[in-house]
């Protein structure tokens, strides 16, 4: 009897541990989740996702109308633009064409600056040289 004794105190150690481990999963699911839902608001809309930012992945390229109408869109919310190294300061599209700041025959690369909570601060435009990768 005493042996039977011992493997049931084991097996009750073995439950009460195993319960434990459910329990503490299930709190670190939450918070999980939870994380995920305070996040998802921060990254709706954005062009780039957390996870995209885990790859290695090559910069966006734009055609110069593209890159007009990303602009005076973002530019609208607030998003600081910058073509080949001098920032724009208009935000209405035809002002914009109107400047030649974007060549509508042209290519742009278009690197995207975060802030630290992710949120888009500003967008940096730099034309394509005729040997780089077009659209």
């Amino acid at each position: 009897m005493n042996d039977n004794v011992q493997n049931m105190v084991g097996l009750s150690v073995i439950l009460a541990l195993f319960l434990s481990a459910c329990y503490f999963t299930l709190g670190l699911t939450g918070r999980i989740n939870a994380a995920l839902h305070e996040t998802s608001p921060v990254v709706a809309g954005q062009k780039r996702s957390v996870y995209e930012t885990l790859m290695q992945s090559r910069p966006d390229r734009y055609s110069g109308p593209q890159a007009l109408m990303l602009a005076s869109d973002q530019m609208k919310a607030g998003v600081r633009i910058w073509v080949d190294g001098v920032p724009i300061a208009s935000v209405e599209p035809l002002e914009l064409a109107g400047k030649s700041i974007f060549q509508s025959n042209a290519g742009y690369r278009a690197e995207y600056i975060r802030n630290v909570n992710g949120l888009l601060e500003e967008i940096r435009f730099a034309k394509l040289m005729p040997g780089e990768d077009d659209l």
